[in-house]
């Protein structure tokens, strides 16, 4: 291996790459366990619809007036996400971004940015999946890797950047 390489395979910014794209496998791992779980397994909007009696089936009736059968991805994919977006935090935090700063303003930064990727992966799969009744493990993947490029670049220059500065720089 050349020093040019070298240099670019030791330097701060690659290790940094390529922890965040570790968190960002466990995270889809999560996400995606969570997401088939409540999908196919326990499909918890239907549940929660059919435990709540009257107020479910007065939901579901309105859904089923503008055409909407099923909201199961939608609320799968909700769930899904909480779960990887929790786990994200944490380790990004600790060993991505190694931050010792504003934990505090780092979590409302985060908060902020993954809601919006949240609500963008949960359009998704609610307009091509609940409603354009497409394969939702297809759709699933690729409003994933959506979002994922979308937090890198948030997480990097945004939500970790000026403690990150300050904890490199004393």
């Amino acid at each position: 291996m050349n020093e040019r390489m070298m240099a670019l395979v030791v330097s701060p910014d690659f290790r940094q790459f390529y922890r965040f794209a570790i968190v960002g496998c466990l995270n889809v791992l999560i996400s995606f366990a969570v997401f088939v779980l409540c999908y196919e397994v326990w499909p918890l909007a239907s549940l929660i619809f059919d435990v709540t009696g009257a107020t479910g089936s007065w939901i579901s009736g309105i859904l089923s007036a503008y055409g909407i059968h099923s909201v199961d991805a939608a609320f799968a994919n909700f769930c899904g996400y909480a779960a990887g977006m929790v786990n994200s935090f944490v380790l990004n935090k600790i060993w991505t971004f190694q931050t010792r700063g504003d934990t505090l303003q780092q979590m409302h930064r985060f908060l902020i940015l993954n809601v919006l990727g949240l609500l963008l992966s949960t359009l998704l799969l609610f307009v091509f999946v609940d409603l354009l009744r497409r394969p939702h493990l297809v759709i699933w993947f690729i409003s994933t890797g959506i979002v994922m490029v979308l937090n890198f670049y948030g997480n990097k220059f945004w939500t970790f950047s000026d403690t990150h500065q300050r904890t490199a720089h004393p």
